[in-house]
């Protein structure tokens, strides 16, 4: 279980995405913001997302990022509520926005369309149950979670006893995920550098030791 939004691939994903309107966001822009409502949901085209939340003490925890091909905002759309978390553009974005009562009315005719949409919240509901599990571990144990799920997500060539990330995330965007200072993220990347772990250059990230990872990965895992 990723804490990223990863791509939906297969024929009925490719069917949800043709009853989509394309639309352009700005680097900045908001798909959603959190609390709003909205009778539509987003699958990603080309671009990054990131996805957050403003908790009551002011401070922003990052639930996940949306890569190309990952859809967001299911939840809201179909049962009315606010949007849990805002989702804005770190990138100039494509996006697909397709309605609720398309994918209803689609559904009487095909309803693996709707048995995905429910697939697809339900996976939001991990992600968020893995945050709340996090906020209960230490410092350690936090950033090692977070970094066998990169891999899990961003990992090339994670078969073998090394992997590189493809993507390179700020040290401050991996301390807002894990709910974590900057400071103390650094101090546990640096623990894992000097293990041997972790080698890092700029932010650059590759795991050196992959096995290792993985058992202390699986000593926590959920």
């Amino acid at each position: 279980m990723s804490p990223f939004l990863l791509s939906e691939t297969g024929a009925v994903s490719r069917r949800i995405e043709a009853l989509g309107v394309a639309r352009r966001v700005r680097t900045g822009e908001h798909l959603y913001r959190q609390g709003d409502t909205s009778t539509t949901f987003h699958v990603l085209v080309r671009g990054r997302v990131r996805i957050h939340m403003l908790r009551p003490d002011g401070t922003v925890r990052v639930i996940s990022w949306a890569e190309p091909g990952a859809s967001l905002g299911e939840g809201p759309c179909f049962d009315g509520g606010g949007h849990p978390v805002t989702a804005t553009a770190v990138v100039p974005c494509d996006v697909l926005s397709i309605g609720r009562d398309a994918v209803i009315e689609a559904g009487r005719d095909d309803p693996e369309l709707l048995v995905e949409v429910i697939r697809r919240v339900a996976h939001k509901q991990r992600v968020l149950h893995l945050h709340v599990y996090l906020d209960g571990l230490p410092a350690r144990e936090r950033v090692a979670l977070l970094l066998g799920h990169l891999v899990e997500a961003y990992g090339e060539d994670a078969l073998g006893a090394s992997a590189r990330l493809s993507v390179r995330p700020p040290v401050d965007e991996l301390a807002l995920m894990v709910g974590l200072t900057r400071v103390t993220t650094s101090r546990e990347l640096s623990r894992l550098v000097a293990e041997g772990v972790l080698q890092k250059d700029g932010r650059n990230i590759v795991v050196r030791d992959l096995p290792s990872l993985r058992r202390r990965v699986d000593a926590v895992a959920v």
